[in-house]
């Protein structure tokens, strides 16, 4: 099993991940300010090729600047058919918390990944084991491979569905309802269940907050807890749907309350609560509880 320090933020409770460039240093800094849960400095695309020598140092030591305020810190790297070798030694300095492959399409690639890692955190001196992968599933031989890829290593603790570049490989039409996505983000969730990993949501890549409000409402709705995010201004909002309010918990303990009174027979001349909300109601009470638990360790 893996080893991961007690100070990270539980892997349930990862609600965004946040994308940011690798070498623009007032990008990374909006990043940290508007507080995800989990920042990405990203090698791929959003680091230019000739920018990568330069920030990967850079990235190295954002990791502990992430780490300083209680934020997970990640990197993607590129494919390791490409220059993703060089950007995994630049990086594993840092001991970054989690490492995103993109465009998965084998368990190989995961095997790989996870040697590479395994003798940088022995020269590194970073505990064996502790370094999380992550898969990007950009296209549909990796969608239909992903129990494969899912089950490759003990370092994956979650998974990541693409947006763009999936639907481009599908010749679907993109839009703000995400409806060329819906059907694939929905199996995606059941996969990584299935797998017992964290299925994070592809992003939403429009700047359109209503629109972005919808599709979270649909995602809270069908159990999916985790958010990609490219844009700083979104991380309030995947907070905001993904984390239950105080309104909403006491909701739910006031169903609880009547359910269980109507089961003693102390009925109140109103209509019963429903089974299905009441289960609905005791999931989002365990799940207020695990965040309050985290918020208030050592406190």
């Amino acid at each position: 099993m893996i080893s991961i320090p007690s100070q990270r933020r539980p892997l349930g409770l990862r609600r965004s991940w946040l994308f940011t460039a690798g070498l623009d240093a007032g990008a990374q800094q909006a990043a940290i300010d508007c507080r995800p849960d989990v920042v990405v400095a990203d090698l791929e695309e959003f680091t230019a090729l000739a920018e990568r020598p330069e920030a990967r140092p850079r990235v190295a030591a954002l990791m502990q600047r992430c780490r300083d305020h209680e934020i997970v810190g990640a990197v993607r790297v590129n494919r390791l058919a490409h220059d993703g070798l060089d950007d995994l030694q630049g990086v594993m300095a840092g001991s970054p918390d989690v490492v995103f492959l993109p465009y998965v399409e084998s368990a190989e690639q995961i095997l790989a990944l996870a040697e590479a890692i395994s003798a940088l955190e022995a020269r590194f001196e970073i505990a064996a084991g502790s370094t999380e992968i992550v898969p990007t599933i950009e296209s549909a031989l990796g969608f239909v491979r992903i129990q494969s890829i899912l089950t490759a290593s003990d370092r994956i603790t979650a998974c990541l569905l693409a947006a763009e570049d999936l639907t481009a490989d599908l010749g679907a039409e993109r839009g703000p309802d995400s409806l060329e996505l819906n059907h694939l983000r929905s199996r995606f969730l059941v996969e990584c269940r299935a797998a017992n990993r964290i299925a994070i949501d592809c992003p939403f890549n429009y700047q359109d907050p209503v629109a972005q409000d919808a599709d979270l409402v649909w995602a809270r709705r069908i159990g999916l807890r985790a958010k990609c995010a490219v844009y700083p201004a979104q991380v309030a909002a995947i907070h905001a749907a993904l984390t239950p309010s105080e309104a909403q918990v006491s909701a739910a303990e006031e169903l609880v309350a009547r359910f269980e009174a109507f089961r003693r027979g102390q009925a109140d001349g109103s209509a019963p609560p429903q089974g299905p909300d009441c289960h609905t109601a005791r999931r989002l009470l365990a799940r207020n509880r695990e965040f309050r638990s985290w918020d208030g360790r050592g406190r």
